[in-house]
């Protein structure tokens, strides 16, 4: 069994997001434009299972970082994480969320789409990045949170 709750501590989810692949360095400074923080945990061992965080970045919303250990993806804990963070996007005003996906797969699932970095806002720093078309290849990608 687990349990979703908000929080403010942002260094155990950065360790998390780090050893899941993400470009996070482990902090204990939460980045700035954070919104909000979730992690998902066992319930009966306070264990990080997943976690994931909403931010705002150049006046758009973004699902900043999303990430699952890597013994319990598929499990549905990830979809679950990417309906909260909408639902708590759609609740702040966004008509839109983004967010830059190293799986973006996993996201065209759940009605995500991909969108050209030309038409894409600057919610992002892949393209000054060393790493951004070398051995990274993320996408650019956006929901419309609108009714329908």
């Amino acid at each position: 069994m687990y349990r979703v709750l908000e929080t403010q501590d942002f260094y155990p989810l950065s360790l998390l997001f780090q050893a899941s692949g993400l470009e996070v360095k482990p902090s204990r400074e939460t980045p700035p434009g954070t919104l909000a923080m979730w992690r998902c945990e066992e319930a009966d061992t306070g264990r990080l299972l997943a976690a994931v965080t909403l931010q705002k970045r150049a006046g758009h919303f973004v699902l900043a970082q999303l990430a699952v250990v890597e013994d319990r993806r598929g499990q549905g804990l990830g979809a679950m994480l990417l309906a909260l963070a909408e639902d708590q996007a759609a609740q702040r005003g966004a008509d839109q969320l983004w967010l830059v996906g190293k799986v973006p797969k996993f996201y065209e699932k759940y009605r995500w789409v991909e969108v050209d970095r030309q038409q894409a806002p600057a919610i992002s720093r892949c393209l000054t990045c060393d790493q951004f078309q070398v051995d990274c290849f993320p996408s650019i990608m956006k929901k419309d949170l609108g009714k329908g």
